[in-house]
């Protein structure tokens, strides 16, 4: 059965019995993340979590080669002139639509299982890893995107990636951007399970319909205690604060707009430290 109600132009959902199936969807580009389709998986995981009790499983996966590769590149240089997400002459000086995903993901009450298809890069990382359990496909691969564009991580990646990875390995892979297979990503703690292609969408669902069938009280409680014992209320808006602002900040440097620069013109970045 299909939950229909709201026409959207970047994301599809579809429910499966107990399970609601949210895919990206702007595969000519690698499902990036623009404005609108923010806007979207705001207003799903809203419809999910209120509109819809009998949905009790969320997965989350991309369609075509990507899972999501991060924020829209081609976007960036005019969100970088009217301040990111936000509207200008709004008043809306908190967190983007974007960073505003990673905690969204976290507070729903149902468990959220993220399919990885493919890329998930940047703010598309902090997507996969705002979900409660990851499964990729062995075409998988991550990375931290924004340092190749001169800027700072963001998507809840600074307060996620430590945590699941470690604080040594998650400046290593920020500083580098050096991506991360589908195996690698399996020894890193990222994934908790790597499949053929072909297997993906079996394998998820089949875990998704058998936490499906449990007590789903239990597990929305399971799921608050848990994030509300290793995740802080206060720790988390700190987090959130600390990223917006220090976005404002790289924004402002050459380097940050050098990255999508030379992205556009398909050659190095050549970054100067200011």
């Amino acid at each position: 059965m299909a939950i229909t109600g709201t026409d959207f132009q970047h994301i599809a959902l579809e429910c499966r019995d107990h399970v609601a199936v949210i895919t990206l969807q702007r595969p000519d580009r690698l499902n990036a993340l623009n404005r609108q389709m923010g806007l979207e998986l705001h207003e799903v995981l809203d419809q999910v979590a209120g509109e819809f009790p009998e949905i009790r499983v969320v997965v989350i996966t991309g369609e075509g080669r990507g899972f999501c590769s991060g924020a829209d590149v081609g976007d960036m240089p005019a969100r970088m002139a009217t301040g990111g997400n936000r509207k200008p002459n709004t008043g809306d000086n908190g967190p983007s639509i974007t960073m505003k995903l990673a905690p969204h993901l976290r507070e729903i009450p149902q468990p959220v299982i993220a399919a990885v298809n493919g890329v998930a890069a940047g703010a598309g990382l902090g997507i996969a890893l705002s979900c409660d359990i990851r499964i990729a496909s062995e075409n998988a691969q991550f990375f931290v995107a924004q340092t190749r564009m001169g800027r700072r991580p963001d998507g809840g990646l600074n307060f996620l990636l430590p945590r699941i990875v470690g604080v040594q390995t998650a400046l290593q892979l920020m500083w580098t951007a050096d991506r991360v297979n589908a195996e690698e990503a399996l020894r890193l703690g990222l994934v908790s399970k790597v499949v053929p292609a072909e297997d993906l969408m079996a394998s998820t669902m089949e875990l998704a319909e058998r936490i499906a069938k449990g007590p789903s009280v239990a597990q929305r409680l399971a799921k608050r205690m848990v994030y509300k014992s290793m995740y802080p209320e206060g720790d988390q808006i700190a987090a959130s604060e600390m990223e917006f602002y220090s976005g404002m900040l790289v924004d402002m440097t050459e380097d940050a707009k050098e990255g999508p620069r030379a992205f556009l013109e398909k050659r190095e970045p050549v970054f100067k430290g200011r």
